[in-house]
């Protein structure tokens, strides 16, 4: 008996593969901020705040690519742990900084060798020179999309 193919294209099982590697990678992910008590986009935002010092909410968002009521409720959630503080900039009131609190910094020093020390264990199995290739794969798909 002949088995055909669940899809008749390749590019279809790839999207699955892809699919199925974002789920593990950030199902391992979660479980290593889980220790810090954070959640990915609080570690995303973390990052994101704790890499350029201060970011205006909307560049936040852009960045992450969620919604500023998305974004709001996980701000909220990171100033309930005192890690962040709002800000409003001095000449358009408007607008609304993002930044860290020392124990935000903290966390941020210690979180993002975790993240890196998780993602490194994701790819192990693939030497540099794979690992490049496949950044410049990846690279090539976002900037035709």
């Amino acid at each position: 008996m002949d088995k055909k193919p669940y899809f008749t294209r390749y590019s279809t099982s790839l999207w699955i593969r892809f699919l199925r590697f974002n789920l593990i990678s950030n199902k391992n992910l979660q479980e290593s901020l889980e220790k810090l008590a954070l959640t990915p986009p609080q570690f995303y935002v973390l990052a994101s705040i704790g890499y350029s010092g201060r970011l205006p909410f909307g560049e936040i968002g852009v960045k992450m690519m969620v919604t500023v009521s998305n974004l709001t409720g996980i701000v909220d959630r990171l100033e309930e742990k005192s890690l962040v503080v709002r800000e409003r900039d001095r000449h358009d009131r408007r607008v609304v900084h993002v930044k860290l609190t020392e124990k935000g910094k903290k966390l941020y020093r210690v979180s993002v060798p975790a993240f890196e020390n998780s993602v490194a264990d994701f790819f192990s199995s693939l030497d540099n020179s794979q690992q490049k290739k496949l950044s410049t794969l990846l690279r090539k798909l976002l900037s035709s999309s």
